[in-house]
């Protein structure tokens, strides 16, 4: 029986050839398939509007724990309608607010948040204005949900002993708090004013943030996309007969 198979096959082998041979001049199909590489865009977050500022371990200004921001912190004062952000990385030890009047700074609460502004707009210094970032700092601290006793102890604080403090160049500083020993370039020069922009009355500020938009935008770095890649393959009848035969197919990029 098995012999007979054998004989069988064997017969089978012309057939199957010519059969290979007679479908060559057949159409064939052409499949065309082309690859895009296309780069995933960064999730863009919104700023926080209620940071928390990070401490520094191991570092102090004239005795003071220094704290940073890992985030953008912007803020819009209801009074001016002018909207202020402090960057990321800025340095903060709260020393706008005089010694007098530290006792009421939380670093961890919503004091410290308003604070942290207070000390932006103290760094930056703009020329006769610092009555105004007194009045801003005490309606953000109302604003953050501080007391009315804390917000005035705090205001009279800086109102009163808050003059020594105001445009010194060396509050202009930051640290990124995953390298706290590596020093941080500003990643812009000092500005004239503190406002970047201005919206009445702050109508349609928290909007303004929940779209992601930054007054200072992360540079991303550049991604290398591959080329799009294009494939392709011409198939036919003679694909289906070639495989029924007893020999392996020759693949297209076997050297001759």
């Amino acid at each position: 029986m098995s012999s007979y198979r054998f004989r069988f096959s064997v017969r089978s082998l012309p057939l199957l050839a010519a059969a290979s041979l007679a479908l060559t001049a057949c159409a064939t199909t052409t499949t065309t398939q082309t690859t895009v590489y296309v780069p995933v865009a960064p999730v863009v977050t919104p700023s926080s509007l209620t940071p928390q500022p990070v401490i520094l371990f191991n570092k102090t200004k004239n005795g003071r724990k220094l704290f940073t921001l890992n985030e953008e912190f912007p803020y819009c004062d209801p009074g001016t309608g002018k909207v202020i952000v402090v960057p990321r990385w800025y340095v903060t030890d709260f020393a706008s607010v005089p010694w007098f009047g530290q006792g009421v700074i939380d670093p961890q609460g919503p004091t410290a948040r308003a604070a942290i502004i207070h000390d932006y707009l103290y760094a930056i210094g703009e020329t006769g204005k610092r009555e105004e970032a007194d009045d801003i700092f005490y309606r953000a601290m109302i604003n953050f949900g501080v007391t009315e006793w804390t917000a005035r102890t705090a205001y009279t604080a800086v109102r009163t002993g808050g003059e020594k403090g105001y445009g010194l160049k060396d509050d202009w500083s930051f640290i990124n708090p995953t390298q706290p020993d590596k020093a941080q370039p500003a990643p812009f020069a000092k500005p004239k004013t503190g406002a970047v922009r201005v919206m009445s009355k702050c109508i349609g500020f928290k909007e303004l943030i929940q779209t992601g938009w930054r007054a200072y935008p992360i540079v991303t770095p550049v991604l290398n996309v591959p080329a799009s890649v294009t494939v392709t393959e011409k198939t036919g009848p003679t694909d289906w007969v070639q495989d029924k035969l007893p020999w392996p197919k020759k693949k297209k990029d076997e050297k001759k």
